[in-house]
């Protein structure tokens, strides 16, 4: 008698993926003597850096919410960072409440509501799903790469689910990190990054839960490019969990040296790449009941 596959518990599958990723990650940090309570405060000013080059060219993302979008809809971005996505949905919704944990975050994307007099953007210092029941109810709900370190993502699917009327939004990669890709990690620790859920994880998981996804497949072009060595030194030092190990610091500063190069402009760059990005989207209610 043949025997038949077991069925794969995609849910355990993301936590076993999250939780490898996660150890590997605090060893480094500890190995430093630190933690990584505090790791988005480090990396904001970086990230902000990237979301303002990020920004001058077109994104897939919203793109596709603009699709379904109503000049009279209220939009939730959860894990908003700087606000890329706050900022742009700002100006074709109603009202759009951005969430994040990180103040660090927050404080470049109140400055960005200020300078651009967004009059229709609350911020809520909080994460997900924790600080669900502050945030309003509302049509649209968004989220972009922010479900890679959540271990927890079948109460994460369900808030995210059960908090918006109409539809859900998630953004996700469809490969490893481009950072793992060129295999910064290794060269710095001397040992292969463990991998991070991507989009075709979290289509298996809602499916689990009840959920048939759309997805969207798109390519865009990753801008990366820095002012100088420096710079890309200090935006890559907190993800690739370096530290002030000079060993390691020295190991990060040859692995960019070796493939970033001049730019027309005089700045430093890596070489030109496509990469392609997921959006996965669903109406609301399609989750089953909780077990």
């Amino acid at each position: 008698m043949t025997e038949l596959v077991p069925p794969i518990d995609y849910i355990q599958r993301w936590e076993d993926l999250i939780r490898a990723r996660r150890v590997q990650h605090d060893a480094a940090c500890a190995a430093q003597g630190r933690t990584t309570d505090d790791y988005w405060a480090r990396r904001a000013e970086g990230f902000r850096k990237f979301v303002q080059e990020a920004g001058k060219q077109a994104d897939p993302f919203i793109d596709c919410i603009l699709k379904e979008l109503r000049p009279d809809d209220s939009v939730l971005d959860v894990g908003a960072g700087t606000g890329r996505h706050t900022v742009a949905l700002a100006r074709h919704a109603k009202h759009v409440t951005a969430l994040d944990p990180s103040a660090s975050m927050l404080k470049f994307l109140r400055e960005d509501i200020g300078s651009q007099g967004l009059g229709n953007v609350d911020v809520i210092n909080g994460g997900w799903p924790e600080a669900a029941t502050n945030a309003p109810r509302v049509d649209v709900i968004i989220s972009a790469h922010v479900l890679y370190p959540i271990e927890d993502v079948e109460s994460f699917l369900r808030a995210f689910d059960g908090h918006a009327n109409r539809l859900c939004f998630l953004h996700l990669m469809t490969g490893q990190p481009w950072f793992d890709q060129i295999q910064l990690w290794e060269s710095v620790h001397g040992e292969a990054r463990r991998p991070q859920p991507t989009y075709i994880d979290v289509v298996n998981v809602l499916r689990q839960l009840g959920c048939f996804a759309n997805v969207e497949i798109s390519w865009t072009d990753m801008p990366r490019s820095f002012e100088d060595i420096d710079d890309a030194m200090d935006r890559f030092m907190e993800s690739i969990a370096v530290g002030e190990d000079e060993g390691k610091v020295a190991r990060l500063r040859k692995g960019l040296l070796e493939q970033l190069a001049k730019t027309p402009e005089g700045r430093l760059a890596f070489p030109h790449r496509r990469y392609p990005l997921a959006t996965v989207w669903w109406e609301t209610g399609a989750l089953s009941g909780g077990a």
